[in-house]
């Protein structure tokens, strides 16, 4: 493959965590590389918006990378029954389902618009995780799009380190071990 190739790229749906990563580090070229089209339900716009990104969703969207579905009636029931099996999950006994609804609502988007062609789902969250996985879904999360950079070449230890900490002291919720590990098994 030379250098200049297309990648094969792949439809994904995402929940807000990955895109607010990826905003807070400046690296939505990354998503750009691996993803030709990431999909987000409605409350997640909402909730992007409420974080203070929708400068940067709505040039996404403009840029058609970015694209806003709405869930149906079914597909919100069944997103009320995914957050609360998500929150069960949570070691807090005083979780609150509601809390993990634009996850729920990312994965009842990948399971029922098959028309979509959705591949991937990017979550950053333990339990979403969890849930989803046990869902039989294929999922990465924004440190899983450096790690696979990492391998690709594009980006060092010390770069991998250094974007997942810029995330970290912004608010977002990465364990030093999780970052060291990840540096050090993808990051050339």
């Amino acid at each position: 493959m030379t250098e200049t190739a297309e990648l094969d790229k792949i439809i994904a749906a995402s929940n807000t965590g990955p895109l607010v990563s990826a905003f807070q580090c400046g690296r939505t070229n990354l998503l750009k590389r691996y993803f030709s089209l990431i999909y987000i339900t409605a409350s997640e716009l909402d909730e992007l918006d409420a974080h203070g990104w929708i400068d940067e969703v709505e040039r996404l969207i403009a840029e058609g990378f970015l694209v806003v579905e709405d869930l149906n009636y079914l597909e919100k029931k069944q997103a009320e029954t995914v957050a609360k099996r998500i929150a069960r999950l949570h070691k807090s006994a005083n979780s609150d389902w509601h809390d993990d609804l634009a996850e729920a609502e990312a994965i009842a988007l990948m399971q029922n618009r098959t028309e979509l062609n959705i591949e991937m789902i990017l979550l950053d969250e333990k339990a979403a995780r969890q849930v989803a996985g046990e869902l039989g879904l294929k999922i990465t999360g924004f440190p899983g799009v450096l790690g696979r950079a990492g391998l690709d070449g594009i980006l060092t230890k010390d770069e991998i380190r250094q974007l997942l900490k810029t995330c970290q002291q912004q608010g977002t919720y990465y364990g030093d071990k999780l970052i060291e590990t990840l540096a050090e098994k993808y990051g050339k």
